[in-house]
């Protein structure tokens, strides 16, 4: 039984660890996934305080697993762990029965799992965590005990806030560094149309426009039923970028042949007078080495006029989904230097870069 409670403790141990561990490389974006489901519970109210819980939920997941391990406050941790595991399985059992938010979140972006998977996969940590009660811990310090758990809480809020502030110190994401987010020898996309013949029923799919169109008396014995598009090009990104009349701008930008720079921000009002200043510091040095540069905002309408009036930024400006910009970078604004559709490097705004050697090399 001793071997089998250490073999519980080490596992439970090191799924909290590795569960806070890539949720705090990521602090905003487990916020975000907090909003999904603050959203779907209709706890609107709750909204500003998700990157509070981010925070919380990542700092208390990960020292439970540490206490774990080393045994400290053996009760409390034991107790600590059923309760979150009683309250997440619960979520789990609705979201995958009734599907509110697709992806829990569990593992951050490092690893998604369905709804069901993460439902069975909590009800197996729920019988680790029950073996734990049939062990009976010898007294200890608790001064000790406190003393450590206490730094060990601050840790993982330090490292939180620390990738809060710069960028994710791993990116599981698409538009991590050395991602090619657009080939710029775009393959055509292929469009399939299939026709049912009204007689017997077969069914036939043609790729686009190579069918007997012209052929009247084809036409007369089939009919159009439906449409699938196939994209031949690998790793290809499904955000799309629009100019401000409304045009689908996504290939001039993403398929720019030669060093590009978009500085993206998914809220333009959130952008202060330090940051704006920094930002105009790179477009003098883009500007220096006749590097464009684009700003990608999903602000729309007067927002965009009062920004660049206020700040004075006359830099072309393109349009995109909040949700899409927030995967491309989690930081507002944040700065990404793209080679060929290729992404090169980033930055997060605290960490602009003020020289061309910091950006082009």
């Amino acid at each position: 039984m001793k071997a089998v409670i250490l073999f519980s403790r080490f596992l439970l141990g090191t799924v909290f660890i590795f569960s806070g561990f890539v949720k705090g490389i990521d602090p905003l974006g487990t916020a975000y996934k907090i909003e999904d489901y603050l959203l779907a519970y209709q706890m609107d109210w709750a909204l500003p305080l998700s990157l509070l819980f981010s925070f919380g939920l990542i700092a208390f997941e990960s020292s439970l697993g540490l206490m774990l391990i080393f045994n400290l406050l053996p009760r409390f941790t034991r107790w600590s762990m059923a309760i979150l595991m009683a309250f997440f399985t619960f979520i789990t059992f609705y979201d995958a029965l009734y599907n509110p938010v697709p992806d829990c979140g569990c593992f951050g972006d490092a690893l998604i799992l369905t709804n069901w998977q993460t439902f069975y996969k909590n009800i197996i940590i729920d019988f680790f965590i029950l073996s734990l009660f049939f062990y009976r811990p010898r007294k200890s310090n608790l001064t000790r005990h406190l003393g450590f758990s206490l730094a060990i809480f601050i840790g993982f809020l330090s490292f939180s806030f620390y990738n809060l502030q710069h960028l994710p110190l791993i990116d599981f994401r698409f538009w991590k560094i050395g991602s090619q987010v657009m080939d710029t020898n775009q393959k055509t996309i292929e469009l399939y149309l299939t026709y049912q013949n009204k007689n017997t029923g077969e069914e036939q799919e043609f790729l686009s426009p190579h069918f007997p169109y012209q052929d009247s008396v084809w036409l007369s014995n089939w009919e159009y039923k439906s449409t699938r598009e196939f994209n031949p090009n690998e790793n290809s990104e499904t955000l799309m970028f629009f100019d401000l009349e409304g045009n689908n701008a996504t290939t001039d930008v993403l398929g720019f042949s030669g060093k590009l720079l978009l500085f993206i921000s998914h809220n333009l009002e959130a952008i202060d007078a330090k940051e704006s200043d920094k930002m105009k510091q790179v477009i003098q040095v883009a500007d220096n080495e006749t590097v464009p540069v684009f700003l990608i905002t999903a602000s729309v309408g007067n927002t965009i006029d009062n920004f660049v009036e206020q700040h004075q930024i006359d830099i072309p400006i393109f349009l995109a989904d909040d949700i899409d910009l927030k995967t491309i970078i989690r930081s507002n604004p944040g700065l990404v230097l793209l080679e060929n559709g290729k992404v090169i490097k980033k930055w997060a705004s605290a960490d602009f870069p003020v020289d061309a050697n910091q950006i082009f090399e």
